[in-house]
Protein backbone atom coordinates (compact mmCIF):
# COMPACT_ATOMS: atom_id res chain seq x y z
CA UNK A 1 0.00 0.00 0.00
CA UNK A 2 1.25 3.64 -0.87
CA UNK A 3 1.83 6.21 1.61
CA UNK A 4 -1.73 8.10 1.98
CA UNK A 5 -2.08 11.63 2.81
CA UNK A 6 -3.79 13.16 5.63
CA UNK A 7 -6.75 14.41 3.29
CA UNK A 8 -7.11 11.41 1.68
CA UNK A 9 -7.64 9.79 5.42
CA UNK A 10 -9.74 12.65 6.44
CA UNK A 11 -12.36 11.76 3.68
CA UNK A 12 -12.20 8.35 4.46
CA UNK A 13 -13.25 9.07 8.07
CA UNK A 14 -16.00 11.80 6.76
CA UNK A 15 -17.43 9.15 4.59
CA UNK A 16 -17.52 6.20 6.96
CA UNK A 17 -19.68 8.81 9.27
CA UNK A 18 -21.89 10.40 6.66
CA UNK A 19 -22.78 7.55 5.03
CA UNK A 20 -22.89 9.41 1.04
CA UNK A 21 -19.84 11.30 -0.90
CA UNK A 22 -22.91 14.09 -0.77
CA UNK A 23 -23.32 14.41 2.97
CA UNK A 24 -19.00 13.64 3.40
CA UNK A 25 -18.97 16.72 0.88
CA UNK A 26 -21.03 19.06 2.64
CA UNK A 27 -19.11 18.11 5.67
CA UNK A 28 -15.81 18.97 3.89
CA UNK A 29 -16.67 21.96 2.48
CA UNK A 30 -15.50 20.19 -0.74
CA UNK A 31 -17.39 19.13 -4.47
CA UNK A 32 -18.86 15.63 -3.97
CA UNK A 33 -16.76 14.47 -7.21
CA UNK A 34 -13.72 15.64 -5.11
CA UNK A 35 -14.46 12.93 -2.64
CA UNK A 36 -15.86 10.61 -5.24
CA UNK A 37 -12.17 10.87 -7.10
CA UNK A 38 -10.46 10.39 -3.56
CA UNK A 39 -12.72 7.72 -2.51
CA UNK A 40 -11.37 5.87 -6.16
CA UNK A 41 -7.66 6.33 -4.91
CA UNK A 42 -8.17 4.93 -1.68
CA UNK A 43 -10.03 1.78 -3.39
CA UNK A 44 -6.85 1.13 -5.22
CA UNK A 45 -4.10 1.89 -2.65
CA UNK A 46 -5.99 0.23 -0.30
CA UNK A 47 -7.06 -2.92 -2.51
CA UNK A 48 -10.41 -3.00 -0.84
CA UNK A 49 -14.27 -1.29 -2.23
CA UNK A 50 -14.13 0.12 1.40
CA UNK A 51 -17.99 1.06 1.04
CA UNK A 52 -20.55 -0.62 -0.77
CA UNK A 53 -23.87 1.55 -2.22
CA UNK A 54 -26.89 0.36 -0.67
CA UNK A 55 -30.56 1.44 -0.91
CA UNK A 56 -29.25 3.32 2.66
CA UNK A 57 -26.33 5.07 1.56
CA UNK A 58 -22.78 3.41 1.64
CA UNK A 59 -21.98 0.29 3.78
CA UNK A 60 -18.22 0.21 4.98
CA UNK A 61 -16.79 -2.96 4.24
CA UNK A 62 -15.92 -5.63 7.22
CA UNK A 63 -12.34 -3.91 6.37
CA UNK A 64 -13.44 -0.34 6.49
CA UNK A 65 -15.17 -0.88 9.91
CA UNK A 66 -11.52 -2.57 11.55
CA UNK A 67 -9.59 0.63 10.20
CA UNK A 68 -11.88 2.94 11.01
CA UNK A 69 -11.46 3.71 14.48
CA UNK A 70 -7.79 3.15 14.42
CA UNK A 71 -7.23 5.81 11.36
CA UNK A 72 -9.58 8.44 13.45
CA UNK A 73 -7.46 8.04 16.46
CA UNK A 74 -4.38 8.74 14.07
CA UNK A 75 -5.68 11.84 12.77
CA UNK A 76 -7.14 12.43 15.84
CA UNK A 77 -2.96 12.01 17.43
CA UNK A 78 -1.78 14.12 14.64
CA UNK A 79 -3.57 17.14 14.69
CA UNK A 80 -2.80 17.31 18.51
CA UNK A 81 1.08 16.72 17.08
CA UNK A 82 0.51 19.82 15.18
CA UNK A 83 -1.22 22.44 17.21
CA UNK A 84 0.05 25.40 18.39
CA UNK A 85 2.55 25.20 21.41
CA UNK A 86 0.02 25.75 24.91
CA UNK A 87 2.08 28.18 26.62
CA UNK A 88 1.58 29.70 30.13
CA UNK A 89 3.98 32.73 31.82
CA UNK A 90 2.97 31.47 34.92
CA UNK A 91 4.43 27.87 34.13
CA UNK A 92 7.49 29.32 32.84
CA UNK A 93 11.29 28.17 35.70
CA UNK A 94 13.19 30.25 34.30
CA UNK A 95 14.33 33.49 31.83
CA UNK A 96 17.38 34.71 31.05
CA UNK A 97 18.16 38.33 28.52
CA UNK A 98 21.19 39.57 27.86
CA UNK A 99 21.22 43.45 27.34
CA UNK A 100 23.85 45.49 25.60
CA UNK A 101 25.23 47.56 28.47
CA UNK A 102 24.20 50.56 27.38
CA UNK A 103 20.63 49.38 28.57
CA UNK A 104 20.74 47.75 31.41
CA UNK A 105 20.95 50.76 33.87
CA UNK A 106 18.33 52.87 32.17
CA UNK A 107 15.92 50.01 32.01
CA UNK A 108 16.61 47.28 33.82
CA UNK A 109 14.77 47.74 36.84
CA UNK A 110 11.53 48.38 34.38
CA UNK A 111 12.31 45.47 32.93
CA UNK A 112 12.62 43.35 36.01
CA UNK A 113 9.15 44.62 37.19
CA UNK A 114 7.15 44.32 34.19
CA UNK A 115 8.79 40.54 33.80
CA UNK A 116 7.72 40.01 37.46
CA UNK A 117 4.43 41.09 37.17
CA UNK A 118 3.57 38.33 34.36
CA UNK A 119 5.52 35.38 35.58
CA UNK A 120 7.30 34.11 39.39
CA UNK A 121 10.31 32.69 36.97
CA UNK A 122 13.53 32.88 37.80
CA UNK A 123 14.55 36.43 35.69
CA UNK A 124 18.42 36.34 34.98
CA UNK A 125 19.00 40.01 33.39
CA UNK A 126 22.90 39.80 32.31
CA UNK A 127 25.34 42.44 30.32
CA UNK A 128 25.88 41.37 26.69
CA UNK A 129 29.39 39.42 27.12
CA UNK A 130 31.43 37.50 24.07
CA UNK A 131 29.83 34.25 24.84
CA UNK A 132 25.88 35.83 24.25
CA UNK A 133 26.09 34.41 20.47
CA UNK A 134 27.04 30.77 22.10
CA UNK A 135 24.41 30.72 24.52
CA UNK A 136 21.84 32.20 22.65
CA UNK A 137 22.45 29.36 19.91
CA UNK A 138 22.91 26.78 22.63
CA UNK A 139 19.37 28.00 24.01
CA UNK A 140 20.79 28.83 27.72
CA UNK A 141 19.93 32.82 26.80
CA UNK A 142 16.33 33.82 25.15
CA UNK A 143 16.28 36.85 23.48
CA UNK A 144 19.30 39.58 23.82
CA UNK A 145 18.86 43.18 22.95
CA UNK A 146 22.37 44.76 20.62
CA UNK A 147 23.78 46.12 17.42
CA UNK A 148 22.17 44.53 14.47
CA UNK A 149 25.08 43.42 12.66
CA UNK A 150 26.90 40.96 10.41
CA UNK A 151 25.79 37.63 12.96
CA UNK A 152 25.59 33.94 12.13
CA UNK A 153 22.24 33.02 10.10
CA UNK A 154 21.61 30.69 12.81
CA UNK A 155 20.44 33.95 15.31
CA UNK A 156 18.13 36.17 14.22
CA UNK A 157 17.28 39.64 14.17
CA UNK A 158 14.58 42.46 14.59
CA UNK A 159 15.40 45.69 14.12
CA UNK A 160 12.98 47.49 16.88
CA UNK A 161 14.78 51.01 16.54
CA UNK A 162 17.70 53.71 15.83
CA UNK A 163 19.65 55.19 18.57
CA UNK A 164 21.88 58.09 17.48
CA UNK A 165 24.92 58.80 19.45
CA UNK A 166 26.07 62.00 21.06
CA UNK A 167 28.54 64.16 23.37
CA UNK A 168 28.00 63.91 26.71
CA UNK A 169 29.57 65.01 29.78
CA UNK A 170 31.94 68.03 30.74
CA UNK A 171 33.59 69.07 27.87
CA UNK A 172 36.17 71.18 29.52
CA UNK A 173 37.51 67.13 30.91
CA UNK A 174 39.43 64.19 29.16
CA UNK A 175 37.35 62.14 26.72
CA UNK A 176 36.87 58.60 28.08
CA UNK A 177 36.26 55.87 25.69
CA UNK A 178 33.76 53.34 27.26
CA UNK A 179 34.32 49.93 25.46
CA UNK A 180 30.93 47.36 24.95
CA UNK A 181 31.17 44.05 24.24
CA UNK A 182 30.82 42.89 20.58
CA UNK A 183 30.04 46.20 19.56
CA UNK A 184 33.47 49.24 19.93
CA UNK A 185 36.33 47.18 21.23
CA UNK A 186 38.52 48.51 17.69
CA UNK A 187 36.71 51.49 16.84
CA UNK A 188 35.03 54.66 17.78
CA UNK A 189 31.59 56.20 16.48
CA UNK A 190 32.81 59.16 18.00
CA UNK A 191 35.83 59.72 15.82
CA UNK A 192 33.52 59.78 13.12
CA UNK A 193 32.19 62.91 14.16
CA UNK A 194 35.30 64.64 15.16
CA UNK A 195 38.37 62.29 14.13
CA UNK A 196 40.71 64.71 16.17
CA UNK A 197 39.67 63.22 19.31
CA UNK A 198 41.85 60.24 21.02
CA UNK A 199 40.66 58.66 24.27
CA UNK A 200 43.15 59.05 27.42
CA UNK A 201 40.64 56.96 29.81
CA UNK A 202 39.07 53.98 28.61
CA UNK A 203 36.66 51.23 30.66
CA UNK A 204 34.18 49.00 30.24
CA UNK A 205 31.81 50.19 32.91
CA UNK A 206 28.51 51.66 31.65
CA UNK A 207 28.49 52.52 35.18
CA UNK A 208 31.41 54.33 36.29
CA UNK A 209 30.83 56.06 32.98
CA UNK A 210 28.09 57.54 34.28
CA UNK A 211 30.32 58.74 37.60
CA UNK A 212 33.20 60.28 35.48
CA UNK A 213 30.57 62.01 33.62
CA UNK A 214 30.86 65.53 36.12
CA UNK A 215 34.60 65.68 35.18
CA UNK A 216 35.14 64.05 31.82
CA UNK A 217 33.06 63.71 28.74
CA UNK A 218 31.73 60.53 26.52
CA UNK A 219 30.41 59.76 23.37
CA UNK A 220 27.31 57.67 24.08
CA UNK A 221 23.77 57.11 23.75
CA UNK A 222 21.70 60.36 23.84
CA UNK A 223 18.02 61.97 22.74
CA UNK A 224 18.50 62.86 19.22
CA UNK A 225 15.14 62.89 17.57
CA UNK A 226 16.94 63.30 14.27
CA UNK A 227 19.22 60.76 14.23
CA UNK A 228 21.92 63.20 12.71
CA UNK A 229 24.70 61.70 14.51
CA UNK A 230 26.36 57.99 13.55
CA UNK A 231 22.56 56.01 14.10
CA UNK A 232 22.80 52.57 15.17
CA UNK A 233 20.03 50.26 14.72
CA UNK A 234 19.31 47.68 18.01
CA UNK A 235 17.35 44.86 17.62
CA UNK A 236 16.53 41.85 19.67
CA UNK A 237 17.89 38.93 18.54
CA UNK A 238 17.23 34.67 18.97
CA UNK A 239 18.28 31.78 18.19
CA UNK A 240 17.01 31.61 14.66
CA UNK A 241 15.18 27.81 15.31
CA UNK A 242 13.47 29.58 18.10
CA UNK A 243 11.69 32.34 16.62
CA UNK A 244 8.42 31.75 16.59
CA UNK A 245 8.46 29.60 19.97
CA UNK A 246 5.55 31.12 22.13
CA UNK A 247 8.24 32.01 24.93
CA UNK A 248 10.48 34.09 22.67
CA UNK A 249 7.26 35.58 20.66
CA UNK A 250 6.17 36.75 23.79
CA UNK A 251 9.72 37.84 25.49
CA UNK A 252 9.99 40.39 23.00
CA UNK A 253 7.04 41.42 22.72
CA UNK A 254 6.85 42.62 26.62
CA UNK A 255 11.01 43.83 26.13
CA UNK A 256 10.04 46.12 22.92
CA UNK A 257 8.68 48.52 24.31
CA UNK A 258 10.48 48.82 27.42
CA UNK A 259 13.86 48.98 25.62
CA UNK A 260 12.31 51.36 23.15
CA UNK A 261 11.93 53.91 26.23
CA UNK A 262 15.52 54.11 26.46
CA UNK A 263 16.87 57.54 25.93
CA UNK A 264 18.12 57.45 22.91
Amino acid sequence: MNQLNLNSLSVFITLYQAGSTQKAALKLNRSQSYVSKVLSKLRDEMRDPLFVRTTTGLEPTSYAKTIAPKVKEALALMHSALEPELFDPLAIEKITIHLAAPFIIPIGKVLITQIRHKTPAVIELREWNPLSETLLLEEQVDIAVHALKDRPQSLYQKKIMSVSGQFIGNRQGEFVKTIFDNYNEYSGMYQLVNADIKPSIIIDSQYLSGQLMDEHYTYGLANDDEKKNTPTDVAMICKASRRYSAKVQWLMDLCTPIVKQAPH
